[in-house]
């Protein structure tokens, strides 16, 4: 499986795929998605010009070949009769949308059939299955391509697994007791948050050493990663264990969070948005531990860890990351305790609501 959605625009030769693809990809490209293209020829290729140093390099033996300047890279490597979903998976993970030209025989993967002559008309049936078709000659087939690729991209990112992963910290004590053992209402911050998250993600998991509850020592719970500072260190764990995931990234000490507020916040996402970090109003900066993270966006937070950049905060600077104002209704959600004093002015709150 990929992270990104996958889309065939297939066809006999002469059919016009090249000219359609190069006339969607700028309005895919405006739309603010990162689009990959595969292309399938039986003609042999000639990427490199004779005698430059990658094609002598490539001539002399090596497996790949990594050349790049200030604006681009080019990768070539030897084919090995790899399948179809080898190839796929060589493609970067930043991706949002990867466009097929060619593989007309791969009948399980969506797209658009086109024809040469009038789209009622197709040739091969078998190669049309699961394809809407398009004829080089109407004047709307691109609007029509647009409109299937949006269609399959919402219905790819609709069913893409979201799990729920929550910070539980270490062994901090600075309330008297650990923040995942505090009660309210006869019940742990860790017990409510594990129940909420659980009601709103396919899968929750405990990140974390830090102190639980007897009733969730037998939940599913990663590790910190070693070397990396603070929460980054439980969100990459989450992101490596299940990196084709969404992910909804919650601390332990959100003891007003609640599934209402949890699925405004997943309202927000979109296909080429990677990151939703909502914002107070009125805040300087984005909530990281209140937000849910997509498979593209883990690369760029990998980076941050390699370049030893543990504030959160910088994951909001990615262009690809949407970070909407959250409704006043819903803002208590995202409060945090980190003082005795600040746990104990939520009790009293809870208490007077009954």
């Amino acid at each position: 499986m990929n992270s990104a959605c996958i889309v065939v625009i297939a066809g006999y030769s002469g059919a016009g795929k090249t000219t359609l693809i190069e006339r969607i990809l700028p309005e895919l490209k405006k739309e603010g998605l990162s689009v990959g293209v595969l292309k399938h020829t039986h003609h042999k290729l000639n990427p490199d010009v004779k005698g430059k140093d990658s094609d002598r390099f490539f001539r002399a033996g090596a497996d790949f070949v990594f050349a790049h300047d200030a604006r681009q890279v080019l990768a070539r490597h030897r084919n090995n009769n790899e399948n179809f979903s080898d190839l796929v998976r060589k493609f970067p993970a930043v991706l949002d949308l990867i466009i097929v030209e060619g593989h007309k025989d791969i009948d399980d993967i969506p797209g658009i059939w086109l024809e040469a002559g009038p789209a009622g008309k197709r040739n091969d049936k078998t190669a049309c299955r699961n394809r809407k078709a398009g004829s080089r000659g109407d004047p709307r087939c691109h609007r029509k391509a647009l409109a299937c690729i949006r269609e399959e991209m919402e219905s790819f990112h609709s069913k893409r697994p979201l799990m729920a992963g929550l910070l539980i910290g270490g062994k901090s004590t600075r309330m008297g007791t650990p923040k995942a053992l505090l009660k309210m209402k006869g019940k742990t911050l860790a017990e409510g948050s594990f129940s909420v998250l659980s009601a709103v993600s396919g899968k929750t998991v405990l990140l974390g050493s830090g102190q639980l509850p007897e009733s969730l020592k037998t939940a599913d719970r990663l590790p910190d990663v070693r070397g990396v500072e603070g929460p980054l260190s439980g969100i990459l764990s989450a992101f490596r264990w299940a990196p084709e995931s969404a992910w909804i990234i919650s601390s332990v000490d959100m003891p007003c969070m609640h599934k209402r507020a949890w699925e405004w916040l997943l309202s927000q996402r979109k296909p080429g948005v990677w990151a939703v970090l909502p914002k107070i109003k009125g805040s300087k900066g984005v909530e990281t531990t209140g937000a849910v993270y997509e498979p593209m966006i883990f690369e760029h937070v990998e980076s941050l860890a390699r370049e030893g950049i543990t504030t959160l905060q910088e994951i909001a600077r990615h262009p690809k990351v949407m970070t909407p104002v959250i409704p006043e209704s819903f803002s208590a959600a995202w409060s945090n305790v980190n003082t005795l004093a600040e746990w104990k002015k939520t009790l009293l709150l809870h208490l007077e609501k009954g």
